[in-house]
This record gives structure tokens, sequence and C-alpha cells, in this order.
């Protein structure tokens, strides 16, 4: 394979959802369309072209023919772009790349497995070290960059700047009982955390969609609604998320749901959960 599309223009044809989110200004300012040779002999700079050289050997099917072209993989632009963003950019890309409407996973872009799978087989590949660390934070289902960064807030280690709640699985379908469905006119809910074995559900309430007061209304009957059916609920505001005390007292609670107490010994924690913190979209919010 003499040339490919790569690195954040092979990000950009796939098409990631909240791409801008995720990548910011390293997608938005680049005029330059990258591209990655496998040979010495194509390793001269081209106009409009960032060229980048790859002597080393990649998995079968890391590059794929798309619409007439050759394309890196969302597997290897995760590869790829391990050693340009910061671990935070990093584990939220591969949470975006994973990414599914709700009860549609096979519409995620890829999966954290298939990830995975080309990092194991990608020996000394630049930046390998780094994605196999970042790619043990990545889980499968999001439905949205808000949930994502919210996931990582929770479930982080310390020393990457998160509370240490491990543990929940997104967008979890409940079925729900004969009378719960004809009264919410649904066969079913999807929850956007959920803590199976303790059955504790975190909804995030955003402001796009849960700030009506009639959203807020159905918000109120789906949770006495889980409740019934022995799900706890707990609801996390846009503005608990970007208040970082608001957000520290949502943390404690929900861990003592658990039955768990969070202990940060690290120094590095608030270095990094300001810099986790700087994942979060700009947005005018005003805070208590």
């Amino acid at each position: 394979m003499a040339k490919y599309l790569s690195h954040l223009s092979a990000a950009a044809y796939w098409n990631i959802p909240y791409i801008g989110s995720v990548l910011g200004s390293e997608i938005a300012d680049t005029e330059l369309v990258d591209f990655t040779v496998t040979e010495c002999s194509e390793r001269f700079q081209r106009k409009g072209c960032r060229i980048h050289f790859c002597k080393i050997d990649l998995p079968r099917n890391a590059i794929v023919r798309r619409d007439g072209k050759m394309v890196a993989s969302p597997e290897l632009v995760f590869l790829q772009l391990a050693s340009r963003l910061s671990i935070h950019k990093l584990i939220l890309l591969g949470l975006q790349l994973c990414s599914s409407p709700p009860g549609q996973h096979t519409d995620a872009i890829t999966t954290k497995k298939k990830i995975k799978s080309l990092l194991a087989q990608s020996s000394g590949h630049l930046g390998q070290a780094k994605a196999l660390r970042a790619i043990k934070h990545v889980k499968d289902g999001s439905a949205s960059v808000m949930e994502s960064i919210v996931y990582m807030m929770l479930t982080l280690p310390h020393a990457l700047g998160g509370y240490g709640i491990k543990g929940p699985a997104f967008n979890v379908e409940i079925n729900l009982k004969e009378d719960a469905a004809m009264r919410l006119r649904q066969q079913r809910c999807f929850i956007d955390l959920y803590y199976s074995p303790a059955k504790l559900a975190i909804e995030y309430d955003s402001f796009a969609f849960h700030n009506s007061p009639s959203q807020q209304g159905k918000d109120s009957i789906r949770s006495g609604i889980l409740s019934r059916q022995g799900i706890d609920v707990l609801h996390l505001s846009t503005i608990q998320i970007y208040d970082p005390k608001a957000c520290t007292d949502f943390a404690v609670n929900l861990a003592s749901h658990l039955g768990k107490r969070i202990e940060i010994r690290t120094e590095k924690f608030e270095k990094m959960h300001i810099l986790l913190r700087l994942l979060l979209p700009s947005a005018n919010v005003q805070t208590p």
C-alpha cells in the first residue's frame, strides 16, 4: 500500500459524532490533507498535503477501500492520533468512535473489541503504549459527547482526574411492565448510565432536552415507574457538571448509594481533573 488517507483527515472522513468537540482546534485549523505512505520514494511533500511515513507492517483490514480511495480504518485512526492527543482526548475519541444511538449498537463506527484487536497486533507503532492505556477506559454505547464526558468524570481513576466510581454501562435497555408501558406509551426505555448490580440509574438531564416543564414532568413520572420496578434513579443536571463542587457532591452521593467512599490520595488528581474538565464544550451556564 503506497498511500492512504490517515490521521486527522481520516478522522474527518469517518464522520465521528461530535468530532469538533472531540478534536477541537486540531481538526478545525488544519488546511492540509493527511496521507500516510509506506514507501520511501513516496515521502516527498506535496502541495496541500501532510505526508506521514510508516514502514511497520499493519494488521489486515487496518487500511480499507471506501468510495474508491484507501483510508485508515477507524481503529487505525485511534492508534495514529494517540501520540498527538492528550490522554483525555484520546479516551473521548475512543468513546465517540464506539458511540451509537440507544438500542442501535450496530450503528457504531467501531467497537472497543475491534480497537483492542488492532492495538494488540501493532507492536512497535508510534503511540501504541498510550493507545493501550486509553482503550482500557473506553466503553461501547455512549449516545452523546456529554454522556461520554460524564462517564469519564465519574469512572476514570483519580490519577486521571476522575472520581473512580467504576462499573456503569451506557444506555441499558429496561423492559417496562404492562401498566408502565401503557402510561409512557412505550415498551422499553434506555438508561443513560446504569450500575446493574446495584440497580442504580443515572440520568443526565441536559438543558437541550430536559429544561421544559413538560419534559421535567415526564422525567419525574419515568423515575417513579423505574423506582416501582426496583431501580433507583439519580438525576445529574448540566449545572452540576459545569460546577466542580456540585459535581463532587453528586459523585460523593453516588458513591454512597453504591456503598463506596471516595478517598482521593493522588497529588495528580487536581491537575488532571482540571484537564478533564477542559473537555466540556463552552456553555453559558450559571452556577450557584
